[in-house]
């Protein structure tokens, strides 16, 4: 059996100040913008992105840190 499908607040909660790789992303409802179910997730961003090899086979996800926002890392995704 996979990861739950969690909800942003579940996933922040589950997984502080880490790393997170999301797929099977839905936008349920207006006050809670994303959900899905967490593949990979570290706390060190090196480490991370060395492991995200083992995802690669996901062709859309989503990329999150869930600690507080770094002004000098902006991400910008293409779709």
């Amino acid at each position: 059996m996979g990861e739950p499908y969690l909800s942003m607040a579940e996933i922040k909660a589950k997984y502080p100040n880490e790393w997170v790789f999301v797929d099977q992303m839905t936008a349920p409802r207006r006050s809670e913008p994303f959900a899905g179910r967490v593949v990979w997730h570290h706390s060190n961003r090196d480490d991370f992105d060395g492991g995200l090899e083992r995802v690669r086979h996901i062709e859309r996800g989503a990329i999150w840190y869930t600690g507080e926002p770094d002004p000098d890392e902006i991400w910008l995704l293409n779709t």
